[in-house]
C-alpha cells in the first residue's frame, strides 16, 4: 500500500467584467506569483484526474514562473513518482526540502521514491525524519517498520508498528505486519491476536487469515488452523500455497487422504511447485502407495535437483518397492545435500559403500 500526497493550495481570482469587443484579444497580465499559483492549482486538478503528463507540464510552467515554489517541486515529484520516474522525483523532493526543510511530506515522498530505487538505507532515514516531524502520521512509522522487518530487525520493526498503531489504531496493515513481526519473535499468542484484529478491521485482508492459520498451526492449534484455511479457501480457490499448507495441517492431523487431495489441488494450480509434489509423496508413503510416492518424489527432484527431502522420500518408496540399490543412492544423495538422516537410513538398511 503506497500513498502519494499532493499539497493543495486554493486560489481565488476576481473575474473582470467583460468589456472588450468580441474580435479583440487580451493578453494575461497576472503577476508571476499568481500565474504560478494558477498553474499549480491546474496541476493539482489534473493529478487528481490521473492526467499525469498534463499535470507535469503545469508544474513545469509554475516553476518557470516561480522557481522558489516549494509545493510545486513537491507535487511535481509526486507526479514523477506516479510516472515511475523515481530519480527525477528524488531531485524534486530535494529541492522542496531545500526550500522548506520543516515539512514532513517531502521526506515521506522522497522515502517512497528511494525505496522504489532500492535505496533502503536512505528511505529508512527519510521515513524516520517524517515520523520525527509528524509523530501522529502512522504511515511513516509503518513503512519504516516494513523496511526494518525486511532486514530482519524485528525488535526495531515492532517498535515502529507499535508507534503506527498508537497514531492510528484502525490501521489494519500495521496490525497485520506487527503480527508477522511477533511471529518472527516467537510471540505466537500475540501474533494470533494481532492477525485477528487486522481481520476485524478489514475482513477482506485474506493474507491475515492465511498467516493466522500458519501461526495457529505452528502453535499446535491444528483445529484453529484448519478452520482458517477452510475460510480462506472458501473465498479464494486459486492459491496453491493455501492448499499446500492445509494439506500439511491435515497430514499432521493424520488425515492423509485429505492431505493428498490438497496437495493434488496445489500441483494442479502450479505444476512447478516442487514442495507440493514432495509433500504428496510423503502422504502417499503414509497411505502405502509406494509407486505414486516414488513418482511424486521424482517429479519434485526433476524440478529441484537440490531437494534433499525429496531424495529421502524417494529412497523410502524405493526401499518398499524392493529397489535397495536405488534407495541407497537416494539416501546418500539426501545426506550429501545436508540431510544427515539419509546416512542413518542407509546404514540401517545395510547399504554398502559405493
Amino acid at each position: 500500500m503506497r500513498q502519494t500526497f499532493l499539497l493543495s493550495l486554493s486560489l481565488l481570482l476576481s473575474a473582470a467584467t467583460a468589456q472588450a469587443q468580441v474580435d479583440s484579444v487580451r493578453a494575461s497580465t497576472l503577476p508571476p506569483d499568481q500565474q504560478a499559483e494558477r498553474l499549480y492549482n491546474s496541476g493539482v486538478a489534473k493529478f487528481n484526474q490521473k492526467s499525469y503528463r498534463a499535470a507535469l507540464l503545469d508544474f513545469d510552467k509554475a516553476l518557470t514562473a516561480r522557481p522558489d515554489f516549494a509545493k510545486a517541486y513537491y507535487n511535481r515529484a509526486a507526479v514523477r513518482y506516479e510516472l515511475k520516474e523515481y530519480q527525477p522525483a528524488v531531485q524534486d523532493y530535494n529541492q522542496a526540502l531545500r526550500l522548506d526543510p520543516n515539512t514532513f511530506t517531502p521526506y515521506f515522498g522522497r522515502a517512497q521514491a528511494e525505496e522504489a530505487l532500492q535505496q533502503t538505507e536512505e528511505a529508512e532515514r527519510d521515513y524516520g525524519k517524517a515520523a520525527e516531524l509528524k509523530p501522529d502520521y502512522a504511515p511513516a512509522w509503518y513503512y519504516r517498520g516494513a523496511l526494518r522487518f525486511e532486514r530482519a530487525d524485528y525488535t526495531g520493526a515492532k517498535a515502529d508498528f507499535d508507534a503506527a498503531l498508537k497514531a492510528d489504531a484502525a490501521y489494519a496493515y500495521a496490525w497485520h505486519d506487527r503480527a508477522s513481526t511477533q511471529r518472527q519473535l516467537n510471540n505466537l499468542p500475540a501474533a494470533i491476536q494481532d492477525y485477528s484484529q487486522a481481520l476485524k478491521l478489514q475482513p477482506e485482508l485474506l493474507p491475515a487469515l492465511l498467516n493466522r492459520a500458519a501461526t495457529r498451526r505452528r502453535a499446535g492449534d491444528l483445529k484453529g488452523a484448519l478452520q482458517d484455511y477452510n475460510d480462506y479457501l472458501t473465498r479464494k480457490q486459486d492459491n496453491a500455497l493455501a492448499y499446500t499448507n492445509r494439506g500439511a495441517a491435515r497430514y499432521e492431523q493424520g488425515n492423509y487422504k485429505a492431505a493428498v487431495e490438497d496437495f493434488s489441488k496445489a500441483v494442479e494450480l502450479d505444476a512447478g511447485y516442487a514442495f507440493a509434489w514432495n509433500n504428496r509423496a510423503a502422504a502417499y508413503l503414509k497411505l502405502e502407495d509406494y509407486k505414486k510416492a516414488e513418482a511424486d518424489a521424482g517429479k519434485a527432484i526433476s524440478l529441484n535437483k537440490e531437494y534433499a527431502e525429496a531424495y529421502l522420500n524417494r529412497g523410502h518408496a524405493r526401499e518398499m518397492l524392493r529397489l535397495p540399490d536405488a534407495a541407497c543412492q537416494d539416501w546418500r544423495k539426501a545426506a550429501e545435500l545436508g540431510l544427515e538422516v539419509g546416512l542413518t537410513h542407509a546404514a540401517n538398511s545395510g547399504c554398502g559403500a559405493e
